[in-house]
Formats: C-alpha cells, sequence, structure tokens
C-alpha cells in the first residue's frame, strides 16, 4: 500500500503539523461567554448562543457574504529551556470567503493561507536558512494551507484538524476582544524510529493562543457585517520536522501581528512582489481547488527521498 498521502488522509492530519495558527475548531467547543465589561458602559448581547456566535464571528471573519483578506507577520524562534533563540520570521497571507447559513448563528467559510520565509524580523525573502542551534543549513518551504472548509456555529467551529476553544469575550475600553487556545496533543506523522532527524518525538504538541480585537463601535454597529480587526497570535509547538532537530529537547515559538486589510492593494509593493513570486496561488483562490498543506507536501517529499535513496 502507497504511504502517499491522499487528500482525505490530509484533511485528518491537519492537526499535527504546521506553522500557522489556524481558527480551528470542533461542534463541542463552546463559543466564547458573557462579556467582561472594563471601562465602557456598552454591553454587547451575549445572551444567547446565537447571538454570541455572531458577535464571535463577527470580530473573527463576517456574518455575510463577503471576501476577507487578512495580512500578518511572524517571528519565530527557538527555546529549549533558557532565552529563546530568534530564529526566522515569516509574511502571511489570508484569504477566507464568508457565507451565512439558512440557521441562525451558523456562517460557512472557506479558508486559504500561505507565506514565506524572511531572514529575523525583515522583509528579506530567504529560501535556505542556517540553524543557529546545529550550524546545519537546511531548505525551507514556503507555507501553503488550502482551501479549508469551515462552521461557526452557536456551539463552536466545526472544522477538520486543531480546536481552539473561544473564551471570554472582553469589552476593555473602546473595543472588542476575542481570545482563543487551543491545547492539543496528536501522534506525530513521522515516528522518531523511523526518521530521527525529522521527528520530536512519538507525539506532536500544539499550544496556540490568538486574540482578534475590533473597535466597540463597529461590533454594535447593524450595517456592518464585519469589522476590521487586529489580530495577535503566540504559538508553542513541537518542531516542525523541516527544521531537522530532531530529538533536541525543545519546541518552537511563534509570535505573530497583522490585522484584516481591503485587498493586496494594501500591501507594500516589495511584499507584493515577493507574494507573487513565492506563492502565486493566493492571487488566484478560483483556480486553487486542489487541497495543499506544505507540512503534507513535506511528508510526501521525504518518503519519495528515502524511496529513492534506498533503490
Amino acid at each position: 500500500m502507497s504511504h502517499h498521502q491522499s487528500r482525505r488522509q490530509a484533511l485528518k492530519q491537519l492537526g499535527s503539523l504546521g506553522v500557522s495558527a489556524l481558527a480551528l475548531g470542533s461542534a463541542s467547543t463552546a463559543m466564547a461567554g458573557p462579556a467582561n465589561a472594563a471601562g465602557s458602559q456598552q454591553q454587547l448581547d451575549l445572551s444567547t448562543p446565537e447571538k454570541r456566535s455572531a458577535i464571535t464571528t463577527k470580530i473573527m471573519g463576517s456574518i455575510g457574504k463577503e471576501e476577507k483578506h487578512t495580512f500578518l507577520r511572524f517571528h519565530i524562534y527557538g527555546y529549549m529551556g533558557e532565552n529563546v533563540v530568534p530564529f526566522f520570521s515569516m509574511n502571511n497571507y489570508v484569504v477566507q470567503y464568508w457565507t451565512p447559513d439558512s440557521r441562525a448563528g451558523h456562517y460557512q467559510l472557506k479558508h486559504y493561507e500561505v507565506g514565506y520565509y524572511t531572514e529575523f524580523d525583515t522583509d528579506k525573502p530567504i529560501t535556505h536558512w542556517k540553524n543557529p542551534v546545529t550550524g546545519k543549513t537546511i531548505e525551507l518551504e514556503t507555507f501553503i494551507l488550502g482551501p479549508v472548509g469551515r462552521v461557526y456555529t452557536p456551539n463552536g467551529i466545526i472544522a477538520p484538524g486543531i480546536a481552539p476553544q473561544p473564551l471570554r469575550v472582553s469589552v476593555i475600553g473602546d473595543r472588542v476582544y476575542v481570545p482563543t487556545q487551543s491545547i492539543e496533543a496528536f501522534p506525530n506523522m513521522f515516528k522518531p524510529e523511523e526518521w530521527p532527524e525529522l521527528s520530536s518525538g512519538d507525539k506532536t504538541y500544539w499550544d496556540s493562543m490568538s486574540t482578534y480585537s475590533a473597535p466597540l463601535a463597529d461590533v454594535l454597529d447593524p450595517a456592518l457585517k464585519s469589522v476590521k480587526a487586529e489580530i495577535h497570535m503566540q504559538n508553542l509547538t513541537s518542531w516542525q520536522p523541516f527544521l531537522r532537530l530532531g530529538q533536541l529537547k525543545g519546541r518552537s515559538m511563534a509570535r505573530a501581528f497583522g490585522q484584516n486589510i481591503a485587498g493586496f492593494h494594501e500591501l507594500s509593493p516589495t511584499v507584493r512582489a515577493d507574494f507573487e513570486k513565492y506563492t502565486p496561488a493566493i492571487f488566484d483562490t478560483k483556480n486553487w481547488t486542489d487541497m495543499r498543506f506544505d507540512s503534507i507536501d513535506f511528508y510526501n517529499k521525504a518518503l519519495a527521498d528515502k524511496a529513492k535513496a534506498n533503490q
């Protein structure tokens, strides 16, 4: 039987691999509870699961039929028990298509995401990187994910893979905050006995936190189906296989920040040109129909390389 990952298998593995913190979830995950108000007399109506779902989705996405774009910058570090070690950065772009469901509090989403790596805290793209821990130079793959379907519901977010738990919605001053967390562990596709250089162990550990925030006035405005949210993310995950850190004790840590933007035209000319060069698929999502995930691509490439070496 072939070890090549099929599309179905890839969807099952989405929760096990990857750099980006994805807003995925399960139907059993409860939407954020009552708001915690501080510094504002205006209150959000979160009295029912359906209303909470609408508020959460309006901030994280859209309750209307809409195409939404997001730009994020990631800084990625290595953590081995002492101070973190800066590794590299990533420019990340997300395109999402939102559609309201006929059921109250239900909203459907199709998600596309790409990213290219850069020298730490710069916009200079890199395809190879010298690991400061091992001294070895490795090839870096571009990040790609999609299309992935999700459904936001009054009882949680239905999607393959990682399941973040929306926490309590907070009103602080004139802004609304929606935090999420995902604390997960999965079987590692790369078994340590078979892949000593690529595997971080029998399990992959994924701890991811994100915060979406938007102006309270926009969230309360019934004429708006979505808001221009600011986004912050923090990930603490097992070493990704492409880092080739094997059984070295530690994890990678990622910190990201960004916001919704109107479209590609809001990128700087240099950054847009680099997205066009390294991740052209994000500019043509209508013809991006086959599910792609860079970690699955890397796994299949590793299998092919091993088979070739054993010939």
